[in-house]
This record gives structure tokens, C-alpha cells and sequence, in this order.
């Protein structure tokens, strides 16, 4: 098929979730850059997808079931059931393969357990899901705490009646595992908005074990992360709304915050939160979605892709910007509380979705990927 005109899988809240979603749905893009819809396919809840990296199935992460699912191709333009569901965890919300590697990894938001499943030579599920180790919250930790802490020093019984006020006065959080993204050195980053980390594993064989943990500030909330060609890693916060940039230390091989920057130009709204951030084909800028004052923010990535800067917020043509694809010189939105994609065009020097194409109806969309 012409570059001009890709195919896009939609994911969705469907009824047993209170939405109003089909299911998985096959989308094609015109040559103006607007979509329309071809066909859907049952399934429940599929509130992310990715594809296997060579054979044409696509996994889901049904979220209202806690399961992940195989869909293989059906018809021209169908899917259907792979085999069957193989239970991931409470709530689970983003799922990803590693080319190379006969694995999925399954992130639960509910519960906040990372999983690996996996995969037969014809990417069929070929066993039960491998649990990686719980995360443990770095911040209910005291001496944690103490480190913030100008007149705390290293006294032994002042880090013991820290630690008895913090158990008092802090509830414990809970676990909130959300997305995984494939490093350039092999290894796996997840992240956990609830515990405020991203976790950096090794894959081996069809198991992940936990390298090292890099602490975010308390309660920031990373969420979507994506890879630069330059080898830095940026990943979103859900609740400050920043963009943190990670680096690789030369000396002892763990990532470290190299920056963070706030992701819109224009400030945040009472009530923002940080949903997906993407990375244009110029590779020059990040796209994030702002839920909330529902905007699109573009920042410019400079240097040697350590630098972002915000440059320009515009509104996403729609309510609760969910998710978004880029597509070459478009970009298409996920408004899950509009029931709409809105389709832009970037502008070709500043990467900015200045002009609005359309938009399409969709009932709770919730992830787009190029199928």
C-alpha cells in the first residue's frame, strides 16, 4: 500500500466498560490525511494493541478483563480470536513485543504487576505469564525522604522518628505499572505512575529480571515513554505534566534523570494530566497529550537529544486526548470522551499540528497504532 495512505488499528472501551466502543477497528488514511472506517472486530475493551513483530497478529490488552489476546487476521479486513486469553493482571493496560525475542510483556495499572507471556514460532501464546519481581515504593522509605531533607542529616534516631511520622502521616500507594518500551542496549524500561519510577530489566530468555529502578520525584507519575534515535529515553508524567529525559551512564551502565521540563509552552491547568507522547518522523519533535485542557503540546528536541523544549500548545479537537499516532505529516488523535479522532496536519518546519483535517466518529477510543 502507498506511504500516503497506511492503515491504523483502533482500540477501545466497549459496553462492559461503559463504552461505546466496537472493539478492535480498521481505519484507513487518505491521501489528505483524514480517515475513514473500514471494519471493525469484536472484542472487549481492547484499550491498547500492539502488532507481533514479523507474523500479521495483533495482541490486546483487554482491560475490563485483565486479560491479553491474539487476534489473527480474518477475511480482507477482519480479525479474529488467536487462540485463547491468557490472564495478565488487574486492569491491564498496555502490552508490547520485542522483536527478536518470542515474548509479550503485559502492563497491569490495577494491580501493578508486569508480566511476560510467552509466544510460539506462529506467535500463538505458548504458555503461562512470567510475574517480574512487585514493585517496591521508593518513597514510603524514610531515608528516601531524608535525602530532601536539609536538617535531617545522617542521625541514626532522626531517621527513626522520621520514619515513624512518614508511616503515620503517608497512606502506602499502590502500585500503577503502564507502559514498556524497548531500550537500545537490549534491555526493558517500564514505568509506574503510582510508585513514581521507571524500572530498567533484562530479558532473559522469556522472563524479565529487574536491573535497576530510576526515582522520579514523589508524585509525578510517569507514564508513556518513548526512545530517541539518539539513544535518550523521554517519558511523560501523568499528574506534573513533564517531560523527563534519561541517559545511560557510561560507568556503571544504569539510566539516570538527565532533565525535565514542563511539556506545555503554555503552562498547566488545574486538573491536567500527562496521556501519550510521541515522537515525529523528523525525529526534531515530541508530541504529548494533555488530558484536561485537552491540548496537543509539541517540544523541540535538540542538541544531542538530551534538550527538549516546549514550542506550541494547541487544542486536540476533541475531549480527553487519550492517545495519538503519528503518520508521517499528520497526526491523529484519540479523543475518548468526544468519541472522535481529529485528524492535523504538521507543519513541515515546526512539527506543530496547526491545521485541523476532520475528524472521525468513534465511540471511547483509546489507542492507534499503524497496522
Amino acid at each position: 500500500m502507498s506511504d500516503d495512505n497506511p492503515y491504523l488499528l483502533l482500540g477501545s472501551y466497549t459496553s462492559e466498560a461503559d463504552g461505546t466502543g466496537a472493539g478492535i477497528s480498521l481505519l484507513r488514511q487518505d491521501e489528505a490525511g483524514t480517515l475513514r472506517l473500514v471494519q471493525s472486530s469484536e472484542a472487549q475493551s481492547p484499550s491498547f494493541l500492539t502488532l507481533h513483530p514479523t507474523l500479521p497478529i495483533v495482541y490486546a490488552a483487554s482491560e475490563s478483563t485483565g486479560a491479553v489476546e491474539a487476534f489473527k487476521r480474518s477475511g480482507e479486513f477482519g480479525l479474529a480470536p488467536f487462540g485463547k486469553p491468557i490472564e495478565a493482571g488487574d486492569s491491564v493496560c498496555h502490552v508490547a513485543t520485542v522483536p527478536g525475542a518470542d515474548v509479550l510483556i503485559a502492563s497491569c495499572y490495577g494491580d501493578g504487576r508486569v508480566v511476560t507471556v510467552p509466544l510460539a514460532e506462529n506467535a500463538a501464546f505458548a504458555g503461562d505469564p512470567r510475574l517480574g519481581e512487585a514493585s517496591v515504593d521508593p518513597w514510603a522509605s524514610p531515608t528516601a525522604l531524608a535525602a530532601e531533607s536539609a536538617d535531617a542529616g545522617e542521625d541514626a534516631l532522626t531517621l527513626l522518628a522520621l520514619e515513624a511520622a512518614v508511616g503515620e502521616a503517608l497512606p502506602s500507594r499502590p502500585s500503577r505499572a503502564h507502559a514498556s518500551a524497548l531500550l537500545p542496549d537490549g534491555r526493558i524500561a517500564t514505568t509506574d505512575l503510582g510508585h513514581d519510577t521507571v524500572r530498567i530489566w533484562q530479558l532473559r530468555g522469556s522472563r524479565l529480571v529487574l536491573d535497576h529502578t530510576v526515582v522520579f520525584p514523589r508524585g509525578t507519575g510517569p507514564r508513556h515513554l518513548v526512545v530517541h534515535p539518539s539513544g535518550h529515553l523521554h517519558v511523560i508524567t501523568e499528574y506534573s505534566v513533564e517531560v523527563f529525559t534519561l541517559g545511560v551512564d557510561g560507568t556503571d551502565g544504569h539510566w539516570h534523570i538527565l532533565a525535565a521540563t514542563v511539556a506545555t509552552s503554555e503552562g498547566v491547568s488545574e486538573g491536567d494530566t500527562g496521556a501519550e507522547i510521541s515522537l515525529a518522523a523528523s525525529c526534531e519533535q515530541l508530541h504529548v497529550g494533555v488530558r484536561g485542557s485537552d491540548r496537543i503540546a509539541t517540544l523541540r528536541v535538540t542538541g544531542d537529544g538530551s534538550r527538549v523544549e516546549a514550542v506550541a500548545d494547541v487544542e486536540c479537537g476533541g475531549t480527553m486526548p487519550r492517545h495519538h499516532r503519528e503518520s508521517g505529516r499528520f497526526l491523529h488523535v484519540a479523543n475518548q470522551l468526544s468519541n472522535s479522532i481529529a485528524s492535523f496536519r504538521l507543519d513541515e518546519r515546526t512539527g506543530v499540528p496547526t491545521t485541523l483535517l476532520g475528524t472521525l466518529d468513534a465511540g471511547s477510543p483509546t489507542c492507534l497504532i499503524l497496522a
